[in-house]
């Protein structure tokens, strides 16, 4: 049943308050202690992907910072401000995905070498985009531009490949705990979130994983930059 007009707009202005308030530089380090206090564990119900990107994080030295949250199954379904809501997220910018690009022109698909990898995992928030032109550009000047334009061609990879690169099907896609090291590369408006959290995939469609933005980056080495 849609809303009344009068309900949107108070709706509206709520959010924009909400924003307000989150933005505030005063907020900023009381509202990284809290996260990281606020600390959420998972049961032995938790799918096995989730607990293999529960024990990643613990590799990485980030479980501390983690916070896991089980959602509802319709999720997907839902509008991005109530999926904000349900994480209690500061606003619908901080929720993100991860995408797994693929150049179609690599000659094998080898991934050991992060400046020149025949795949990436890219994260972009959900009302961003990626442009692959400059993804295109930013991988080529990891090797000093050395390597001609001819031999790249970004797209997204095929579902089948992403599940057997990553071990996370559709939806569930994390950049922690993936089978496979895939070099991953952080769109730089992620970075300029305020305060700085961010929100993706815990291994299965119905997990979410938050943490600050500045472990993640230290914790993964990923690459940062512009990607919109």
């Amino acid at each position: 049943m849609p809303l009344s007009s009068t309900i949107e707009e108070n709706l509206q202005n709520l959010i924009n308050q909400i924003k307000i308030i989150y933005s505030s530089p005063n907020l900023e380090s009381h509202y990284l202690e809290y996260f990281k206090r606020q600390v959420t564990q998972i049961d032995e119900r938790a799918p096995d992907n989730v607990k293999k990107v529960e024990k990643a994080c613990f590799e990485l030295g980030i479980r501390n910072v983690s916070r896991f949250y089980k959602v509802e199954s319709d999720y997907y379904e839902w509008e991005l401000q109530r999926r904000a809501f349900r994480l209690v997220a500061p606003s619908v910018e901080h929720l993100c995905k991860s995408v797994i690009f693929e150049n179609t022109r690599f000659p094998h698909d080898e991934i050991s070498d992060p400046l020149n990898s025949k795949y990436y995992c890219v994260m972009v928030q959900y009302v961003g985009s990626i442009n692959t032109q400059k993804l295109m550009n930013y991988i080529r000047s990891l090797k000093n531009k050395s390597i001609s334009k001819k031999n790249y061609n970004f797209r997204v990879a095929d579902v089948e490949r992403m599940v057997q690169l990553t071990g996370f099907e559709h939806k569930g896609v994390s950049p922690i705990g993936m089978n496979q090291s895939i070099p991953i590369i952080l769109s730089k408006s992620i970075t300029e979130l305020h305060p700085p959290v961010f929100y993706f995939g815990a291994g299965h469609k119905d997990w979410k994983l938050g943490m600050p933005i500045l472990d993640f980056i230290k914790a993964t080495k990923c690459f940062v930059t512009d990607l919109l």
